[in-house]
């Protein structure tokens, strides 16, 4: 029985493509003429209608892209690009500061800790330096004072203490090791704007 039914249908499928198949290419030409008439149509009733290409990309304008704001030397009033040292172990929070540093047109570089802080400063003119206290191979406090005592960066040049240690002897060390002032890491960039309008 099912041999029976697969040599009907295998007949009725070759007899049905060699009736269709002469028929095959006048059909699809009918076919293509038939959608360049309605395509032809379609753009008669565009012109006639008054409508342009012109109109249509003006009622729908391409969406603008963010401005981004304006660049932090500006605002301040400087002529060259304000530069910060960013110097924490954390690469996490090295990496926020950064970015968003960078977000407020600043020109910033990190470092992970105070030998390449030490290295940074000699080769670069900095107008800030944000430094955390507490890391390996050389912390804040001995790198704030040897970039102080070899005269690394001049004396107006701010650097400051970013630390979760709010004890009075942590602070105090800070600062007779040379270094501008002492704050808690920034938490976002209101932070960090206040930073700058601090200390620039």
């Amino acid at each position: 029985m099912i041999a029976l039914e697969w040599t009907l249908f295998s007949n009725f499928k070759i007899r049905f493509i060699n009736y269709w198949l002469p028929y095959h290419a006048p059909l699809t030409s009918l076919l293509a003429l038939a959608l360049m008439f309605l395509a032809l149509r379609s753009w008669v009733r565009l012109m006639l209608g008054g409508e342009r290409i012109s109109t249509i990309l003006e009622e729908n304008p391409a969406p603008r892209s963010p401005s981004r704001p304006e660049p932090l030397a500006s605002r301040l009033g400087f002529s060259l690009p304000v530069r910060v040292l960013v110097v924490d172990d954390d690469a996490g929070v090295r990496m926020v500061m950064c970015k968003k540093l960078s977000n407020l047109g600043v020109q910033v570089t990190g470092v992970c800790d105070g030998v390449e802080a030490l290295l940074a400063v000699a080769d670069d003119r900095w107008d800030l330096v944000l430094m955390d206290g507490e890391m390996p191979f050389m912390d804040g406090i001995e790198a704030i004072r040897a970039i102080r005592h070899q005269n690394l960066l001049p004396v107006y040049t701010p650097i400051v203490t970013i630390s979760a240690n709010r004890s009075q002897d942590y602070r105090q060390a800070c600062v007779d090791a040379g270094t501008t002032a002492c704050r808690a890491k920034p938490r976002d960039t209101r932070d960090l704007e206040a930073l700058m309008d601090e200390f620039l």
